[in-house]
């Protein structure tokens, strides 16, 4: 039997802020950020120390099967490879991707008014 760690107390801590931000994101690249966001402060949270993450290195992604992508950043990290392996850190990212994705396919979906709210003109109806 493995030894692995539970990380969902760090979850819990930063799981309302990351839906409130999901939920506001007007756009795909909000919603890109807000899980990029939570990860980062997630291996913060976990590590003690400051991460910095690269652009690719987490992207969410209706079309996987996770709903997310790790980036060598991530995945090619020895820090980092330890939590992936050894702890609930894949079920975390699992669960936080779920609404992400959701948000992504509605704001796919609403194209016109997510604009409208971005860009406003008195002549639209939204």
């Amino acid at each position: 039997m493995t030894n692995t760690s539970s990380l969902t107390k760090h979850e819990n801590d930063l799981d309302g802020a990351l839906r409130q931000r999901v939920n506001s994101a007007e756009s795909a690249l909000d919603v890109q950020n807000a899980y990029a966001e939570f990860l980062r402060e997630l291996l913060s949270r976990i590590t003690g120390a400051e991460v910095v993450l690269d652009e690719g290195d987490v992207r969410v992604d209706p079309a996987a099967p996770d709903g997310f992508v790790l980036g060598p950043g991530i995945t090619a990290n020895k820090d980092y490879a330890g939590f992936l392996q050894g702890s609930d850190l894949l079920d975390i990212l699992r669960r936080q991707a779920v609404d992400a994705v959701n948000r992504l396919n509605h704001l796919g979906r609403h194209t016109i008014r997510a604009e409208a709210k971005i860009f406003p003109r008195p002549d639209r109806k939204y």
